[in-house]
């Protein structure tokens, strides 16, 4: 059983998982989808929200907003965020500004909320690492795969910090510290 990296076209990556079976192929998929650490918007504190939002519905679209991972963030850390924009403007995932430089949204074009003429916006958050299974905005991407007789044939979009290979060896490293730590207990 070995894995084979095919072409990577318009964000999408296509790996082959070669011999093997379909729970192992499942495995794989999940883990790219919900056991990768990734950094997201955990808490947000509204300093000046005069948008046509509510203060819930923008902590619910900054926390979608994935970042970049910083080589050495730990479980334990927090990335402090700030954003404070006056109207009128449109406020996109460019706007967000962070306490550490390694950690910025992965695309700077993500509209979150137009604020028109005498509107402005200032709030506070922090972001943590998370994983998918805790929460669906720390999903590391979408993945699937199509079965070609012993063969997987995945196709794997990183929506996370990772590029799409990165993803993939993540989430093979995160299996296989499962394994390890099952085969200790046993």
């Amino acid at each position: 059983m070995n894995i084979e990296l095919g072409e990577e076209e318009n964000g999408v990556l296509e790996a082959t998982l070669k011999d093997s079976y379909p729970a192992v192929a499942n495995a794989l998929r999940r883990s790219m989808m919900t056991k990768v650490p990734t950094l997201s918007i955990k808490e947000l504190d509204v300093v000046k929200n005069e948008s046509g939002l509510f203060d819930e519905d923008l902590a619910n679209r900054f926390g979608m907003v994935p970042f970049t991972l910083p080589e050495k963030f730990d479980e334990e850390d927090e990335l402090h965020i700030a954003v404070k924009k006056d109207g009128p403007a449109n406020v996109n995932s460019g706007d967000i500004q962070t306490d550490n430089e390694e950690a910025e949204p992965i695309n700077d074009e993500i509209a979150l909320v137009k604020l028109k003429e005498n509107q402005d916006l200032e709030f506070e958050a922090t972001a943590v690492l998370g994983r998918g299974r805790e929460h669906a905005k720390h999903q590391g991407g979408t993945v699937g795969y199509e079965k070609d007789g012993d063969d997987f044939i995945f196709r794997i979009e990183s929506t996370s910090g990772y590029s799409n290979e990165e993803l993939l060896k993540a989430s093979v490293e995160e299996l296989e510290s499962e394994l390890e730590e099952f085969g200790d207990q046993i």
